[in-house]
């Protein structure tokens, strides 16, 4: 199988190319990313490889707060240069990533890229996507909630519900997704069982006004659990076990 991944350099799509690197089905892994000024830039890469039997395409922007102060880099980076890519590989099997924040596209302009990149997905055949709920690891984002509540920079919760769904059950879950390859539409990753962010630090002031974020995210996994798919770790677990001597900063 010729795979061609986008994304190779950020959270999940690094550990998913180690990964796919192990597969004994997995011929060759063609790499591009999405990052402006890098080598191989998906909005104006020209020399895509051939005769690819499935696309994951996991490049994009994230994040909720900076969307909303550059809408318009969240449109191009998620929404057209997912088109061209959609575009060119007509005929193969794609997965994408997709998030929790689609269900509620009024909210963000990040939430509505999603969104539309799903609605632009549904024009393709033999396309799944894969909305990832709030995805962590020993390995910390700068900035991000779980970096700043184990670093003690933390300020402040909020009341919202989360689904955390640790990056080895997420990389289990496309790996059973690159095998099925009869599935197509919206699949949720996550673990099914949201938690409440005010009870990860509840010695912290709660923060009310959180108008563009949602309230509440739980996963659907009906159909990854037919399939045999079970999370193996929980956010509780994890933090009960885990302290800095064993998180990598990123």
């Amino acid at each position: 199988m010729k795979i061609l991944l986008t994304g190779h350099k950020g959270y999940i799509g690094s550990a998913l190319l180690e990964r796919l690197m192990n597969l004994d089905y997995v011929d060759q892994v063609h790499c591009i990313d999405i990052q402006l000024g890098a080598e191989y830039d998906l909005l104006t890469y020209e020399q895509w490889p051939k005769d690819i039997d499935l696309v994951i395409h996991l490049a994009g922007r994230s994040g909720v707060r900076e969307s909303i102060d550059d809408p318009a880099a969240y449109w191009i980076n998620n929404v057209e240069a997912s088109r061209r890519l959609f575009n060119r590989y007509t005929d193969a099997r794609i997965l994408y990533a997709s998030s929790s924040s689609a269900a509620e596209p009024d909210l963000n302009p990040y939430a509505a890229s999603k969104y539309c990149l799903e609605e632009l997905a549904e024009r393709h055949e033999n396309t799944l996507g894969m909305r990832f709920h709030t995805v962590y690891s020993n390995t910390l984002r700068a900035g991000m909630f779980l970096d700043k509540l184990l670093n003690n920079k933390l300020e402040y919760v909020t009341r919202h519900h989360r689904d955390f769904v640790h990056l080895e059950d997420v990389l289990d879950a496309i790996e059973m997704l690159i095998e099925r390859d009869y599935l197509t539409g919206i699949l949720d990753i996550g673990t099914g069982h949201p938690v409440k962010v005010q009870d990860l630090a509840p010695d912290l002031p709660v923060r009310l006004n959180t108008p563009n974020e949602r309230v509440w995210t739980c996963a659907n996994t009906d159909r990854l659990t037919r399939l045999g798919w079970k999370p193996k770790y929980s956010i509780e677990k994890f933090l009960t076990f885990n302290n800095l001597d064993n998180i990598i900063q990123l």
